[in-house]
């Protein structure tokens, strides 16, 4: 990555290490945003039932069927990133000379923890999304 050229050279070349590394910054910040508030809030309205009408509201239940999302997505590929930076997951790259492939591309180990990414994610977010929007009714 190239200094000074901000969130612009996160999008410089689209492939998939980048889009999981958007969408980790993004549900990183959006964890952060959904988190620090509340505290605040019930402090303002003064108990936890005040604040937690906003959580029975449409919006409020589609920001927290997307904190499941969040929490899944960041976690499952910051298990991967972890596994990546510390050498578990490796690959060699071709070295072609017209055209080299990167070596995290190549491995067998990184495109399986893509799917268990993706398999986790989805599937955990339809069930957090069921238990957010349907819970109050089907949970004891």
């Amino acid at each position: 990555m190239r200094a000074g050229r901000g969130i612009g050279e996160w999008f410089r070349v689209i492939n998939l290490e980048r889009v999981l590394f958007l969408l980790h910054r993004i549900t990183g910040v959006y964890l952060v945003l959904y988190i620090f508030p509340r505290p605040y809030l019930i402090l303002l309205h003064g108990s936890w039932e005040e604040a937690l009408k906003l959580d029975m509201t449409p919006i409020g239940k589609l920001l927290a069927a997307f904190f499941v999302f969040s929490i899944l997505l960041h976690g499952i590929n910051g298990l991967r990133i972890m596994l990546v930076e510390l050498g578990v997951i490796k690959g060699w790259p071709v070295r072609d000379p017209i055209k080299p492939t990167p070596a995290l591309r190549v491995s067998k180990a990184n495109w399986l923890m893509v799917v268990l990414t993706a398999l986790g994610t989805i599937i955990g977010t339809a069930i957090g999304t069921y238990l957010v929007l349907y819970g109050a009714e089907t949970w004891p």
